[in-house]
């Protein structure tokens, strides 16, 4: 679907808001006010302010299936440069779309009858891919045999996102920018690889 300027201008505004207020308490007024448009045009564009959640969050998620897309069609690369590759990527989409994480974390823990669906959607898509991507390095001997995908996936997406889920609160006691992002996402990675323990 073609979005409109103002279909874009109002996922734009309820980004923010839905982002820094949550969902239940955003008026629909509040949104319109905002945007400078009349009360009926949410309804008209959205179905109402739920079809706006939930094009705000597509929208945010977006830039996830299409890094899935991009890593998924380099056939030549390993499991575990197409998971580097994955890593780098979430790193980049964070720095892109700051709000992200806290969607992610607002529907993981108190998810709505609206937004849950959507964020399930795409996060399956991504635990499916990192499964499947580890299982083909177990197969091919590059990761341990005895490895549980399941756990390994599950370690993987936390590891890669809480940083940017917690960060906010992380800030008050470790200095950190927009450029520790990246450097961050290819530490906590070599950890996830490597462990921490020396090799002996």
């Amino acid at each position: 679907m073609i979005k409109t300027t103002t279909q874009e201008n109002l996922i734009e505004i309820a980004t923010q808001l839905f982002a820094t207020k949550g969902f239940a308490a955003v008026s629909v007024r509040e949104l319109t006010d905002a945007a400078h448009i009349n009360v009926s045009a949410i309804s008209y564009h959205f179905n109402g302010k739920e079809g706006l959640y939930q094009a705000v969050l597509k929208e945010q998620l977006a830039p996830i299936l299409k890094a899935l897309q991009f890593v998924k069609s380099k056939h030549t690369l390993s499991p575990i440069d197409r998971l580097t590759l994955y890593a780098d990527q979430i790193a980049r989409i964070h720095n892109q779309r700051p709000f992200l994480a806290r969607f992610i974390n607002s529907e993981s823990i108190t998810p709505t009858s609206f937004g849950g669906p959507v964020i399930e959607t795409h996060l399956s898509q991504v635990y499916q891919f990192i499964q499947a991507t580890l299982q083909e390095g177990i197969d091919h001997g590059e990761f341990q045999a005895d490895l549980d995908v399941n756990y390994a996936a599950i370690s993987l997406v936390g590891s890669l996102n809480f940083y940017f889920i917690a960060k906010p609160l992380i800030q008050k006691f470790i200095r950190l920018t927009n450029d520790d992002n990246a450097e961050y996402t290819a530490h906590a990675f070599r950890i996830y690889l490597h462990g921490i323990l020396t090799q002996v």
